[in-house]
């Protein structure tokens, strides 16, 4: 039965690409949802109010999508939410399907797919595991692997699939089906498994490296993130590692008896660098591949991410982070290696008030790159966990 609805899933998926491209519209799904999401969030009080994971499954979004007709789309549309819907169990659900056909799809029409693995300079920081800075992925003519389909596919289509894969199926992160372009140029950080023997190269990890030129549009920089909702830290104790202009005015502030929210005080932090060339974001950073590996993998792909980022002249990186490992293990660093801490936290907030604490901060790449290098994986494994014992003893 369920591979019955497999093949009805897949079958409703080409049919309506096919339709999609003879009508010259792509955005078909995007124009559903984006029609719905609006009718549910008038509907909805406003401490409902939440991101489209959350409006989408409420009683409301039950109640009206695939049974009540949207007076602002064209009938048909209302039959294909009615496919999507009883097929897939969610409109959302079905547009991430759809995006992963589309992104496989556009690979396999580019028919430019040989057994040839062109190598170029990377790193190679573990056995068969390589790294690579890669200055705009949507040049890049390399088909890589997944862990997702069978092909291979163009790098930058290896990348959407994984963020299709890791941040909207697994963590319902829908609102990147807007952005999943983001997610297909630009510079990004690569790391890689490749088997010599058959140059099979299997990506790992990945993360797009956002320029100091676009920093208005940077998400450690976006209005989410810049609320009275985040709990600014101390710096002071760190202010060794910025400018003598920062340590100036905290100073003045301080002696004033002036509170400086968390989002004065990164703009502040950036402000205070003098060549900003030096100075990214990293977002969308993953990890996939068997579970039994990812913590060593992370591991990896932190240690490759510093090492590439310092020797390409990048000494901060103004970091977003919730995965606990990452954080204990800077947690740890900080204590320990007091002359190379790695991880400058600044803020922090619980924000689905489900005990998992997002951070803000900035990493010092070179820092973090001697830190990794001094640290093996299993030394690495153990200051965790005697970090995760300590905040259990305070």
């Amino acid at each position: 039965m369920k591979w019955h609805k497999k093949n009805q899933q897949d079958e409703f998926i080409q049919l309506l690409e096919i339709h999609c491209k003879k009508t010259e519209n792509p955005n078909l799904l995007k124009q559903i949802v984006d029609s719905r999401k609006t009718t549910i969030s008038r509907k909805l009080i406003e401490s409902n109010q939440g991101n489209l994971a959350h409006i989408f499954s409420t009683d409301i979004a039950f109640n009206i999508i695939g049974k009540i007709p949207c007076s602002t789309l064209p009938q048909h549309y209302f039959v294909i939410e009615q496919l999507a819907q009883k097929l897939f169990g969610c409109l959302l659900t079905c547009w991430t399907e759809f995006e992963i056909f589309r992104t496989i799809q556009n690979s396999a029409l580019s028919n430019k797919h040989t057994n040839q693995f062109q190598t170029t300079a990377s790193s190679v920081i573990h056995e068969d595991y390589h790294y690579e800075l890669v200055r705009d992925i949507s040049q890049d003519q390399r088909y890589f692997y997944t862990e997702f389909t069978d092909q291979p596919l163009l790098l930058s289509d290896a990348i959407v699939l994984i963020n299709i894969a890791t941040f909207i199926k697994q963590h319902k992160w829908y609102e990147m089906l807007n952005l999943l372009d983001v997610s297909s140029k630009g510079e990004h950080f690569i790391l890689y498994q490749m088997d010599e023997q058959i140059k099979k190269p299997m990506i790992i990890s990945s993360a797009l490296i956002e320029h100091y030129q676009d920093k208005e549009n940077w998400l450690f920089f976006d209005s989410f993130f810049l609320t009275e909702q985040w709990n600014k830290y101390d710096i002071t104790p760190s202010l060794q590692h910025f400018s003598p202009q920062l340590k100036s005015r905290l100073t003045l502030s301080k002696n004033k008896n002036t509170m400086m929210c968390s989002s004065v005080l990164e703009n502040a932090i950036y402000s205070s660098i003098v060549d900003k060339k030096r100075v990214c974001g990293v977002i969308r950073f993953t990890i996939n591949g068997p579970k039994r590996k990812l913590n060593h993998f992370l591991y990896l792909a932190q240690k490759g991410l510093a090492n590439a980022l310092y020797n390409s002249g990048r000494d901060m990186i103004f970091s977003i982070i919730e995965q606990p490992a990452m954080i204990l293990f800077y947690q740890a660093m900080n204590s320990i290696e007091t002359e190379h801490m790695p991880f400058i936290f600044t803020s922090s907030q619980d924000i689905n008030s489900s005990g998992l604490i997002t951070y803000k901060g900035i990493c010092l790449t070179k820092n973090a790159s001697y830190v990794f290098n001094q640290y093996d994986f299993k030394e690495y494994n153990v200051k965790i966990i005697q970090r995760r014992k300590e905040l259990k003893q305070q």
